[in-house]
């Protein structure tokens, strides 16, 4: 999921949203940053994916702190989709890194999920204002580790991963040198060019979203609810030759709900 997971509590809070975390009578536009697609096999579901939409995709690196490896498809909009796998089944990892690795494997094991969807601030001034709204943290910790040696750093909010990704919505991310922002850092054409994110597929209440997420970045990105449960269902994406790409699986929320659960 590009974060140190092992920094995100998995617990809920009650008081979320309540009256001592008020909203601001303004909340920036925020924009898509990434989705995540988490896979069984990495390699072979990258592939897959390029034969059946034409999409290519990157080498994005591997987590240290997490059993988890990724590939990148950059998408327009400076978004990407984050195709993400387990790669070490035996590693010794602490009890509730060592669940969620249980329980991604699982949950993979026969068909692809939608893990989360995550948005972008535009200034670590918008990320920090996120963290004060929602009750959480900003957390900095080591991202991607890169074949070529190079790697990034997540900074992320609120933090917490019961209070966004666990409820099928969507976390923050901010990135200060964006030309080393993964949809961008390496130029990619499709085998079928695109133009644009055109829909996401939510599965939540649409008021709930809009509270979480506010009014203006809820008019402005192209979300559509459906049936289905918490989390994201589908992502719509057009392309030069007019048509469309849909890529379309369950949503991971409900199970990562039912592992904050039991970790809490």
């Amino acid at each position: 999921m590009t974060a140190n997971h092992a920094h995100i509590r998995f617990a809920y809070k009650t008081d979320l949203l309540s009256s001592r975390f008020p909203w601001r009578s303004h909340v920036p536009v925020y924009d898509l940053d990434h989705v995540t697609l988490g896979v069984r096999h990495l390699y072979e579901s990258a592939e897959r994916l390029r034969r059946e939409t034409g999409l290519r995709s990157h080498e994005g690196g591997w987590l240290r702190v997490m059993p988890t490896a990724h590939r990148v498809i950059p998408l327009p909009g400076d978004a990407f989709v984050n195709v993400e796998s387990v790669i070490d089944h035996h590693a010794e990892l602490p009890p509730g890194v060592d669940a969620f690795r249980t329980w991604f494997e699982e949950t993979t094991r026969q068909a692809d999920r939608w893990m989360t969807w995550n948005l972008r601030a535009r200034s670590h001034a918008d990320l920090e204002d996120v963290a004060r709204r929602l009750g959480g943290e900003v957390v900095t910790s080591p991202g991607a580790q890169r074949p070529d040696g190079s790697s990034a750093t997540t900074v992320m909010a609120p933090g917490d991963a019961g209070l966004t990704w666990a409820r099928g919505l969507p976390n923050w991310y901010y990135h200060e040198d964006m030309s080393r922002h993964p949809g961008r850092s390496t130029p990619m054409t499709h085998e079928r060019p695109l133009l644009a994110v055109a829909w996401l597929e939510i599965g939540n209440d649409p008021a709930e979203v809009e509270e979480h997420i506010g009014k203006e970045t809820f008019e402005t990105l192209p979300l559509r609810f459906v049936p289905g449960g918490p989390g994201l269902h589908g992502v719509g994406l057009s392309t030069r030759d007019g048509e469309e790409i849909a890529i379309r699986a369950a949503s991971g929320a409900a199970g990562l709900a039912e592992l904050a659960a039991r970790a809490g």
